[in-house]
């Protein structure tokens, strides 16, 4: 794996980044060619960007997925979850009143 270290680039987001959490480190994974965040006391992935170019929405993206934010985004997923579930049965109960208005 390579991973290159970015400490400076033209949006500021490795430092932005480490205001967020002073523990973030910013690497560039060559070998994969994404973005990527990690611990500096643990060395570990945090988590991996989902953007090509790095821009604010990196910052907006580790702020969104924060711990201290995980309980609004599951709360998000589930919203979101429950909706989907909601246009299945109202399809399924539109396909199941087709059938029945055609005998």
């Amino acid at each position: 794996m390579t991973l290159i270290r970015i400490t400076q680039d033209v949006f500021d987001i490795a430092q932005r980044l480490q205001a967020l959490n002073d523990d973030y480190e910013l690497y560039y994974n060559a070998r994969l060619g994404r973005y990527e965040v990690h611990s500096k006391a643990r060395g570990t992935l945090q988590f991996v960007l989902p953007y090509a170019e790095l821009d604010a929405r990196a910052v907006e993206y580790a702020r969104k997925t924060a711990v201290c934010n995980a309980d609004a985004l599951f709360d998000e997923v589930e919203r979101h979850n429950a909706a989907v579930r909601r246009q299945q049965i109202s399809r399924a109960a539109q396909a199941v009143q087709g059938r029945i208005d055609e005998t």
